[in-house]
């Protein structure tokens, strides 16, 4: 049987006088809220013509623009005798332009036929489930959809949710086995969901940073690199600075790093790449010089080890 609480979207709607909203094919529309991040979502009752009949189907929907998705779908019809019937459940990639139905759609005569009890007190009742799972940025890249919870995540325990400091609203959402194998900063032996505190995290770099570190390529931008650096610093997960490192390498090197910045954040290959771009020892000690204390301080031995090597290669 399938269970509507796994999903993160997921509750039950009542449509009134089937009869005559069938008749004028006027079903409400019936609010779900942001889903994925996206406002807008609706619920409601669509015609389609199938074998030149008229069918009767629930159809999740969003009238805003909104990327290409992927996601998971589930609707029953909740009889008059409260067991479940014509149960649809899929898992969907969803064109910008559409929604998401259930079953294939019921002719009006088998909606309104007493006998098969799917009317209740003359309207129709639908319980649904509704999850996006990925969601396709504008640089056609597939993205986590880390704005909701983890499908089952009650069930399964296996989420780490992130919100504001004061704040009970969680703003992320993401699975625990990858952070927690790769950082000490997570409890690795909770069997439970965790909650983090964000403090002066934006937002905006942070879903970017979640996103880098899941595995999601194509993030250039400067700013967004640095951002990463900086909380997979915090997160004390090594693995993403390093592809974020490779990532500067490949993209941006250009855009002035410097001495201590390679060594507060630890990228080598990029300190190692600077100091090759070094043509005169006068010009690696004025910058060593123009240092301030505590950034000299901060420089790590082996940090100075490279630096000593190429000026004496210089």
């Amino acid at each position: 049987m399938i269970d509507r609480h796994k999903y993160a979207f997921n509750g039950v709607c009542y449509f009134e006088n089937a009869r005559e909203h069938m008749e004028t094919n006027d079903f409400r529309r019936i609010p779900i809220g942001r889903v994925g991040g996206i406002d807008g979502w609706l619920l409601t009752m669509v015609r389609k013509t199938v074998d030149l009949r008229p069918t009767f189907k629930p159809f999740i929907y969003n009238l805003e623009s909104k990327p290409i998705l992927i996601l998971c779908y589930y609707s029953s019809i909740v009889k008059n005798d409260g067991s479940l019937a014509c149960p649809a459940e899929n898992s969907l990639y969803l064109p910008s332009a559409h929604g998401a139905g259930g079953q294939n759609g019921i002719t009006p005569d088998m909606w309104l036929d007493e006998e098969n009890g799917y009317l209740t007190n003359g309207g129709i009742t639908i319980e649904y489930g509704f999850q996006i799972e990925a969601i396709l940025s504008p640089e056609n890249i597939w993205t986590f959809n880390f704005h909701d919870p983890l499908f089952d995540c009650q069930e399964k325990r296996n989420m780490i949710s992130f919100c504001k400091e004061n704040d009970e609203m969680p703003l992320f959402h993401c699975h625990k086995q990858l952070l927690t194998f790769h950082s000490t900063y997570f409890n690795s032996d909770s069997n439970e969901n965790q909650k983090v505190e964000l403090s002066d995290e934006n937002l905006t770099h942070f879903n970017h940073f979640l996103q880098f570190s899941h595995g999601v390529s194509g993030f250039k931008a400067t700013e967004s690199l640095f951002q990463i650096l900086k909380y997979s610093q915090k997160y004390k997960l090594s693995n993403v600075t390093q592809l974020a490192e490779q990532s500067i390498r490949i993209n941006t090197f250009n855009f002035g790093i410097h001495i201590s910045m390679a060594n507060f954040f630890g990228l080598s290959h990029c300190l190692a790449d600077l100091l090759r771009e070094y043509e005169s020892a006068k010009g690696l000690a004025l910058d060593i010089r123009l240092l301030k204390r505590d950034q000299l301080e901060e420089l790590s031995g082996e940090t100075m080890k490279k630096c000593v090597k190429r000026f004496l290669e210089l």
